[in-house]
């Protein structure tokens, strides 16, 4: 039942003096005290339902989806035949290399229809920060670092690959230089890897890389132009031509965490500045929805250099290309970083990471962005 008297209170001046308006044309008393009712019932529907959506919360974009098989960070996955590929991270182990944690051959395929994962074949070997990538013909598996404890971050340059049959992943041209923890992005055929870690030869050190380099037709690699900052852990996302890279890290005596943004056009072989990420982190990840780059997570190091001493995010940002703007979005449930993320029939999929700074908490969930729809 309606309170029809407080629902009275609720009609404004203008649709009173519509009544008396009404009475001077009918003068009917019988016919007013109708068309009065009337207005009060519909009234206090309108207010009902206003005060049903502001009381009942929004439903959150992000929803969980199946758990990995196995706890997964610092993880490169791609898209291929419509599955989600994932593998060549750190993972918990009791064999480990870093804090509790050594890289893996291991390599899973989800089927969004399904909501399953599956095991694929294993790599040739285990790597941690490998870049998976995807044209229309093979899935690559593409650098990373691998190393016994004592040194378990040596970039390499083997390259392999995955076909449509899925019995085992073959060797592919090998990259120019051991490249790691770089931007890694499909154009066409081509295959794109920008920046991260390599180390020169004879050297022990790792060092930040502006590199570029191009797998064309499948066969063979070409020097692009340089990314115009050297840098590490940024995240990448393709629209149309264009490659962005996003955010990231340098390492040695300038260290510090990024938010600067480049884009790079295949066609005319040029880079380009676009407008700063919110905030400087690395680690984080991005895909692209609608034409827009969705960006999550990440973690700050600290000046120090200790990556005990800094953050991990749970923020979201949305990037328009078209008006080269940034906006917030529903934060992660949780702060992660070191996870992957790829969109696949207009939903957006982050998988795995950590919930801490560095090799802590590692993740073996996962969430599904569902974008409102207008």
């Amino acid at each position: 039942m309606y309170d029809l008297f407080g629902c009275w209170t609720q009609i404004n001046t203008l649709t009173v003096m519509f009544v008396i308006i009404m009475y001077e044309q009918i003068r009917d008393e019988g016919v007013l005290v109708r068309l009065l009712n009337k207005l009060v019932l519909l009234t206090c529907m309108l207010v009902g339902a206003k005060s049903l959506a502001a009381d009942s919360p929004t439903p959150s974009q992000w929803k969980p989806a199946p758990d990995l098989p196995i706890t997964f960070q610092e993880v490169y996955p791609a898209v291929f035949m419509d599955r989600v590929f994932i593998g060549g991270g750190f993972t918990t182990t009791d064999s480990d290399s870093f804090y509790g944690l050594g890289p893996t051959r291991k390599v899973f395929i989800l089927n969004p229809a399904e909501q399953f994962w599956e095991k694929a074949p294993d790599l040739p070997e285990s790597r941690h920060h490998l870049g998976m990538t995807s044209n229309i013909h093979y899935v690559y598996a593409i650098g990373g670092f691998t190393g016994p404890k004592e040194d378990a971050w040596q970039p390499q340059r083997a390259v392999y690959r995955l076909d449509s049959r899925k019995s085992r992943w073959m060797s592919a041209s090998s990259l120019p230089i051991p490249m790691a923890e770089s931007v890694y992005a499909n154009v066409g055929k081509n295959i794109h890897v920008i920046g991260g870690k390599t180390r020169k030869r004879g050297e022990t050190q790792n060092i930040d890389t502006n590199a570029h380099y191009v797998l064309v037709n499948n066969a063979y690699w070409r020097k692009a132009k340089p990314a115009p900052t050297a840098r590490a852990s940024a995240a990448g996302a393709v629209i149309g031509n264009d490659i962005y890279v996003i955010g990231g890290r340098t390492g040695g005596e300038n260290r510090q965490n990024l938010n600067t943004v480049e884009v790079y056009d295949t066609q005319t072989e040029t880079w380009q500045t676009r407008a700063p990420l919110p905030i400087a982190a690395a680690g984080l990840a991005a895909a692209v929805i609608d034409g827009k780059i969705i960006v999550s997570g990440g973690e700050a190091f600290s000046n120090t250099g200790n990556w005990q001493d800094g953050k991990v995010f749970n923020s979201v940002f949305l990037y328009d290309p078209n008006i080269d703007e940034w906006q917030e979005l529903e934060p992660l449930p949780t702060p992660r970083h070191g996870h992957g993320k790829v969109s696949l029939n207009g939903e957006v999929y982050v998988l795995g990471g950590a919930a801490k700074i560095g090799p802590q908490e590692t993740l073996s969930s996962t969430l599904i962005y569902h974008p409102t729809q207008d």
